[in-house]
């Protein structure tokens, strides 16, 4: 056990020391080339994990997600400012509850019932996911009154958010 434990601290130590060795090179790389060079130029170093392809425009506008949020504006366009994030809230709610909705489901699956634990946080669940359902439909009717009380009588966005 005792070798076990001499080689193991060995072999760390070695690889430990050639690490060093490795950065102790690139330092000096980086270094003699600066001074080798008549005239100072900024030097740019790159990082590792950079390549060498160049994204277009196109492509950071499509990485910066500018263009997913000004679809997302563009969905409830001309609607008040409060109903968008009425909408916008029961759209995430939606997403909340098909996500409660199989957990629960596998949960029930696999549940004991004899068992009080798991029968107590399959009830949890079940009474959370009630909860959020009755809160998802109370939003409904809500944006469905504050949509009539604003004037809008276009409800297609109410059953798109929904559907």
């Amino acid at each position: 056990m005792n070798l076990l434990h001499e080689m193991s601290v060995a072999y760390g130590y070695k690889l430990a020391t050639e690490l060093k060795a490795k950065a102790q090179e690139r330092e000096q790389a980086e270094v003699e080339p600066e001074k080798s060079e008549t005239a100072p130029q900024p030097v740019e170093k790159k990082s590792e994990l950079e390549g060498t392809h160049k994204l277009s425009e196109e492509e950071k506008e499509k990485l910066s997600g500018r263009e997913a949020k000004e679809k997302n504006e563009d969905k409830y366009g001309d609607l008040p400012a409060h109903i968008r994030r009425m909408l916008e809230r029961l759209e995430e709610m939606k997403e909340e509850l098909d996500v409660l909705r199989q957990e629960v489901a596998q949960l029930n699956a696999k549940i004991d019932h004899n068992n009080e634990t798991e029968k107590a946080l399959f009830d949890q669940k079940n009474q959370y996911f009630i909860q959020l359902q009755n809160q998802y439909f109370d939003m409904i009717k809500n944006v469905k009154e504050a949509m009539k009380e604003a004037g809008v009588t276009d409800m297609s966005v109410l059953l798109k958010a929904i559907a």
